[in-house]
């Protein structure tokens, strides 16, 4: 008889065998970001120096701004520009950015350093600019002007405490003759006295024309039209 054979065969053990899961790249580089982002680098800690200059810095900030909102005052300009001439305004507006010596100053507008120089001493005159003196590499002397903001407050608060107590101008009381430009008045609303009008030369700061003089009660009444407008 012939034989049978078995055509069904055993399943070898490498089929039957269940296959090991193993997390995929994916997942396995999902896990390590994950760890990394859970463990932060510590914050390096500053040393007394740098510390120091952080501080310094933020108080540099806090002084800039401060400048900056101080001479928004309208009136702070007008009274200045009147008393120390045009540039003035524009000279403490760089001077609120940084601090900066008179060379510098003139370089940014584009002005002759000497008439920078008599601004910044008049404005010293008036405590609301002060300046720190140092020595360069070959022992020159090196002033460096910035505003002195406590005092361009209180002096601010005397300007506007003046103009309150009375409608009449704040003119200097042993000046009669003053001087306008008739060309740039109506946008500058300028009235120098004497003494500043002499430091220019008698003429504009802006245009270069001479200046117009005027009497006490013509200047009294430009000053009061300008107030109503």
């Amino acid at each position: 008889m012939p034989k049978t054979t078995n055509t069904h065969k055993k399943p070898s053990q490498r089929h039957t065998k269940k296959a090991s899961k193993k997390p995929s790249k994916k997942h396995a580089t999902h896990t390590k970001s994950t760890k990394r982002l859970a463990t932060p680098p510590k914050p390096k800690k500053l040393s007394k120096k740098e510390q120091e200059v952080v501080i310094a810095r933020e108080r540099l900030l806090e002084e800039t701004r401060r400048s900056a909102y101080l001479l928004e005052n309208k009136s702070f300009t007008q009274h200045i520009s009147n008393n120390v001439g045009m540039l003035a305004p524009q000279i403490l507006r760089e001077l609120a950015k940084n601090s900066k010596t008179d060379e510098e100053i003139a370089s940014q507008l584009n002005i002759k350093v000497n008439d920078i120089r008599r601004s910044l001493n008049l404005m010293n005159g008036y405590s609301i600019v002060k300046y720190d003196v140092n020595k360069d590499n070959k022992g020159w002397l090196i002033f460096k002007w910035k505003i002195n903001n406590e005092k361009l407050e209180s002096y601010i608060n005397k300007i506007e405490s003046e103009m309150t107590k009375s409608s009449e101008p704040n003119l200097p009381g042993d000046c009669n003759d003053f001087f306008m430009c008739k060309k740039c008045y109506s946008d500058q609303k300028v009235i120098l006295p004497f003494d500043t009008a002499f430091e220019s030369g008698f003429n504009c700061e802006s245009c270069g024309k001479p200046y117009t003089i005027l009497n006490k009660e013509e200047t009294v009444a430009l000053f009061q039209q300008a107030a109503k407008q």
